[in-house]
């Protein structure tokens, strides 16, 4: 079974959230071909594609491929698929089983980023809609916002092409050519509810996006329905939230006051809002390096934060500034990873976001070293494996095996880190 799957803007994170979560759901996979917005993948079996998709923060689209085509270097794809679309194909293998005026949509991925194919999809929707009118068929054609080559998820879901026809879908490279059609798109609508409709919302403090929550809650490894996950900078509750979106149990703590008063608001609203049952998620008012002090001894399977990014600012701060505020974050999280290992069984996972400080030339600065990581017996993880880094060199993963993130024009950028707490065997006794 061929799939491609469409990535995020920080495509690199998004593809560490795919393979990471195939392998906590035992799904064996091959990586085809990879390019920076679309990755090729064959399974051995077909995939539960609308389980998938609300699962992962990260992917925008996913495509089931139909057919392979040998392509020469500088051949169309409009050229490639001269004779593919008949009139039995596309009722039969793309459209979906709607009565009315069928509409439909082509968009067109570049495994080169670049070869840019533009006005190709206009030209492969004109064939199509021709050979569906000479047999009679009413049909709408939607073409991308030029000069975009694809489709967003916001007009194939507002022309609600998945139910009324199709988006058909185009991977190129320079020797092959896949084609295929959209089984699922993301719901932005509800990840904008979860994000802006809640009613505690401290754009001060800086807050993450509930994506991202879920794909650092994702790699966090192989968590079981109804198992603990704690964030203890837990801020307004985003990423308690997805935690128990996920159908985890959330633990949230912070020495905020007014953080946790945010976090109980949002959370009741989020689980009103989306049926969650009572008792999933507890609360607690405590200093993170402190943490085991003050909740019960819940079996916490893994920790997922955005650790505390220092002051916010609305520019580049001065090197000065950068070098005390890393002074006091390692400071803190000394202490803060020596607590860790005290609620983190071995073999579990911290996956935690640190502050990187993201000049014009994007460059960062970040944390000098990572000490308070090592010397407390934790191994930072390989985010992707290291053959598909070594192979795709546009995959953004830094020295020090971590993801940035970052938004335009975002001075402190997130710099996220897969940590395992070290196995027994590993320890030094």
């Amino acid at each position: 079974m061929l799939y491609a799957f469409i990535l995020g803007r920080v495509y690199t994170l998004s593809l560490a959230e795919l393979l990471e979560t195939f392998a906590n759901q035992g799904v064996e996979y091959k990586v085809i071909s990879c390019a920076p917005e679309v990755v090729v993948l064959e399974t051995p079996v077909e995939l539960n594609v609308e389980k998938l998709q609300g699962s992962l923060g990260g992917v925008i689209k996913i495509i089931r491929l139909f057919d392979v085509f040998k392509k020469k270097g500088k051949e169309y794809p409009s050229q490639v698929l001269d004779n593919y679309f008949t009139f039995k194909r596309i009722n039969s293998d793309y459209f979906s089983k709607y009565t009315g005026k069928k509409q439909f949509g082509v968009s067109i991925y570049s495994l080169d980023p670049a070869v840019k194919y533009r006005e190709e999809g206009g030209r492969i929707a004109f064939q199509i809609k021709k050979i569906l009118q000479e047999q009679a068929q009413s049909v709408r054609a939607v073409l991308p916002h030029f000069p975009a080559n694809t489709l967003s998820s916001v007009l194939v879901s507002e022309n609600q092409l998945l139910q009324k026809g199709a988006e058909i879908v185009i991977v190129a490279g320079t020797q092959r050519l896949f084609v295929g059609k959209t089984l699922s798109v993301q719901n932005y609508e509800d990840y904008g509810r979860r994000d802006y409709q809640r009613p505690a919302r401290d754009e001060h403090a800086g807050m993450l996006p509930p994506k991202v929550a879920q794909a650092m809650i994702n790699l966090a490894g192989n968590i079981l329905p109804l198992e603990y996950v704690l964030d203890p900078f837990c801020g307004s509750g985003t990423i308690l939230q997805e935690v128990m979106l996920k159908g985890l149990r959330a633990i949230g703590s912070d020495i905020d006051e007014h953080a946790i008063h945010n976090s109980e608001k949002n959370l009741e609203w989020f689980r009103n809002r989306y049926h969650v049952a009572p008792g999933r998620y507890k609360l607690f008012q405590v200093n993170a390096a402190e943490v085991s002090l003050h909740i019960p001894r819940f079996p916490i399977k893994a920790i997922v934060t955005e650790g505390t990014l220092g002051p916010v600012y609305g520019r580049v701060p001065k090197k000065s500034e950068i070098n005390q505020n890393f002074k006091d974050l390692v400071k803190l999280y000394e202490q803060v990873f020596k607590e860790f290992k005290k609620i983190l069984s071995p073999g579990l996972r911290v996956v935690i976001s640190l502050p990187a400080y993201k000049h014009k030339n994007d460059e960062y600065d970040s944390l000098p070293n990572l000490d308070f990581i090592t010397q407390n017996g934790y191994t930072v993880l390989d985010p992707i494996p290291q053959d598909l880094t070594a192979k795709y060199k546009f995959l953004k993963v830094t020295p020090r095996q971590s993801i940035i993130y970052d938004r335009k024009d975002q001075v402190v950028a997130r710099e996220i880190f897969i940590i395992q707490n070290a196995k027994i065997k590993d320890q030094n006794f």
